[in-house]
């Protein structure tokens, strides 16, 4: 297949030292010669510009993106993407074409080929968001989760990712088998019940021991905070339930709480039980607009 020279210049220059600006324009000029499907809960309906992507994903999962896409896998199959993405307030799952099973979180969106084709020498995703995947065995084609400049490579097995663009850290949690995740530099292996949380600033990995079940309660609609710093309780919070939180300046964002919450608690339920855990906060709500400051 014949690629754009210009296209080809800008690979060759290596695309992890692009700019932002260059980037776009070198997915402006691809998407002349490919189409991407997008779907969506609440529509699902074709697009024809990759460039959506600038408002969805970092420059590093944009980067990845473009990456694999100029893989000779890639150009040698001919694969069609799709993007998935699920607005805030709600979940959804998919069953990718090898039948691995994956749970969507709260304003999240997925890319992933129509088809892997049995070709290629893995089955590459790409996440910004959370998902749960149940994956599909293959020993022959690993399959990779693509988390802007972090991957997940597994063989088969159950595991969460949590890798909003929104967010300093991207969290890796396993249940079942074994996983590898990586940057450019180093590789952590993952047993089940470890979490690897990653920081985007410090590129620093470590593990942690979990209740890998607890901590993906959400899959079932549940949510689940063990430890976890205001401001990300808050921002889970308000996708989950379609609102948007502020606090005043005197609220310590930065405190931890641990609390669990079943399927179908309201969002009065989660903010009363919240304030009052907290022993010195209380909120009011204005529609879908809440402020929490100290009393």
């Amino acid at each position: 297949m014949k690629i754009d020279k210009h296209l080809q210049t800008l690979w060759e220059e290596d695309v992890n030292k692009m700019s932002e600006g260059e980037l776009h324009q070198a997915l402006d000029i691809f998407r002349q010669n490919r189409t991407i499907y997008s779907r969506s809960v609440r529509r699902r309906s074709r697009v024809s510009t990759i460039l959506r992507y600038a408002a969805i994903f970092m420059l590093p999962l944009l980067s990845a993106i473009l990456v694999w896409l100029f893989s000779a896998s890639y150009y040698a199959n001919d694969m069609q993407l799709a993007e998935y993405y699920v607005p805030k307030g709600y979940i959804d799952s998919l069953v990718l074409s090898d039948d691995t099973k994956v749970v969507i979180n709260s304003g999240t969106t997925i890319v992933y080929p129509h088809s892997f084709s049995s070709h290629a020498k893995e089955r590459s995703v790409f996440v910004n968001g959370s998902c749960h995947f149940e994956v599909s065995k293959d020993a022959s084609h690993p399959f990779v989760v693509h988390l802007g400049n972090v991957k997940v490579r597994v063989l088969g097995t159950h595991f969460s990712v949590n890798s909003y663009s929104d967010e300093e850290q991207v969290v890796v949690t396993l249940e079942e088998g074994s996983v590898n995740v990586s940057d450019s530099i180093q590789t952590m292996t993952l047993n089940p019940n470890e979490q690897l949380v990653y920081s985007r600033t410090a590129g620093t990995m470590h593990k942690q021991i979990v209740d890998a079940m607890a901590y993906n309660s959400w899959v079932k609609g549940g949510l689940n905070f063990t430890q976890e710093p205001l401001e990300k309780i808050l921002k889970s919070i308000e996708r989950r339930y379609r609102v948007s939180i502020s606090i005043a300046k005197d609220v310590d964002s930065k405190r931890c709480y641990t609390m669990n919450f079943k399927k179908g608690e309201t969002i009065e339920r989660i903010m009363n039980v919240l304030t009052f855990v907290s022993g010195d906060m209380t909120y009011t709500k204005d529609g879908d607009r809440i402020f929490i400051s100290n009393r």
